[in-house]
């Protein structure tokens, strides 16, 4: 995979004060019955005619998972077509920075083992929900179709 799919794009393309569309992206067409990733997404900008997007995601892997808030990526139109997007909305700055204000406050284990990117932003969207950035309806129908799994225990260590 090339350097510049992971390097964030964020210093060359910032938010700006524009209204914009929000997208929930989930990995692939439908799910598989494995793990799904899923990211939140809107558009900054383009490079080279690409869309940079800024995205809002738990990521890493199992018992290794990270979150940065600021986080522009260099997309490929296609790579965008082949996941299922879910529409949030048009969302001002100010709804866009509360969301990242709302991401930055979602708890997490980073060691976890259990609960991964899904079940984070279940957690996120409720939130959204919450503050009214969307509706009770939207967040149904993702969290059936993607699925988003609830929280589970964590397993106790094992010395």
């Amino acid at each position: 995979m090339s350097r510049q799919v992971s390097r964030n794009y964020y210093e060359f393309t910032p938010d700006d004060d524009t209204e914009k569309d929000v997208y929930l992206q989930a990995h692939g067409q439908n799910f598989d019955g494995r793990e799904r990733h899923v990211v939140i997404h809107w558009v900054n900008g383009t490079l080279a005619d690409n869309p940079v997007t800024q995205i809002i995601q738990l990521s890493g892997i199992r018992g290794k998972f990270v979150f940065e808030s600021l986080v522009a990526k260099l997309r490929n139109p296609a790579t965008l077509e082949s996941h299922t997007q879910y529409y949030l909305g048009s969302f001002t700055r100010a709804e866009r920075q509360l969301l990242l204000q709302l991401a930055n406050q979602i708890k997490f284990d980073k060691a976890s083992v259990v609960n991964g990117c899904r079940v984070w932003m279940r957690e996120l969207l409720l939130a959204m929900v919450r503050e009214n950035l969307i509706s009770e309806e939207t967040f149904e129908v993702i969290e059936e179709d993607v699925p988003l799994p609830k929280r589970m225990p964590e397993p106790e260590a094992h010395e």
